[in-house]
């Protein structure tokens, strides 16, 4: 499994495990430097409870949908996901954020034995374009910091195409550790 960190402050924003892939745009072609992650509400108990199907044959119970069971979404809780905590922000404070983000990103970069030159420099030809999509979707936005709130660190962003939201992460501000 890979556990993708924030490369600021070392917290956990996502793992492999949710599959992550490329942002796409309105005309279905690829935002390099952004991936995103699908979630879904999940039951609290993780799964302590399982419905196999058969009612009460067994002698399970009743079949009904247990009206108590807490939902939570799978990336963003604290016990099942990654601690996110949503903030606020403005349009100005995203654009403000995403600048200085994108300078201090790429200043880590350099500084980073790991990260070849081209690397660095992909990343800053990228930063403009995903930074103006990013933008565009102010509206339909929700922010979200790592666990440790820091607010010069690593953001998701989260939009909706149906019930539950989809993630959206700056893949360099990003380090991949196996575990």
């Amino acid at each position: 499994m890979i556990i993708y960190k924030c490369r600021f402050t070392g917290d956990e924003m996502l793992s492999d495990a949710f599959k992550p892939r490329p942002v796409k745009d309105d005309d279905g072609n690829e935002v390099v430097g952004l991936i995103e992650i699908a979630s879904q509400k999940v039951n609290k108990d993780s799964g302590a409870s399982v419905d196999i199907g058969c009612g009460s044959e067994f002698g399970g119970g009743d079949a009904d949908v247990d009206d108590g069971a807490e939902l939570v979404n799978n990336v963003i809780d604290e016990t099942i996901g990654f601690d996110l905590h949503e903030v606020p922000m403005g349009k100005k404070d995203m654009k403000d954020y995403l600048g200085a983000y994108c300078k201090a990103l790429r200043q880590k970069l350099k500084e980073d034995d790991s990260v070849p030159g081209p690397e660095v420099k992909a990343f800053t030809q990228s930063a403009p374009a995903f930074c103006k999509w990013l933008l565009s979707k102010y509206d339909d936005m929700q922010f979200f910091t790592s666990s440790s709130m820091d607010p010069d660190g690593s953001m998701a962003f989260a939009y909706y195409e149906g019930v539950n939201p989809t993630f959206v992460f700056i893949k360099a501000g990003l380090l991949e550790e196996k575990c």
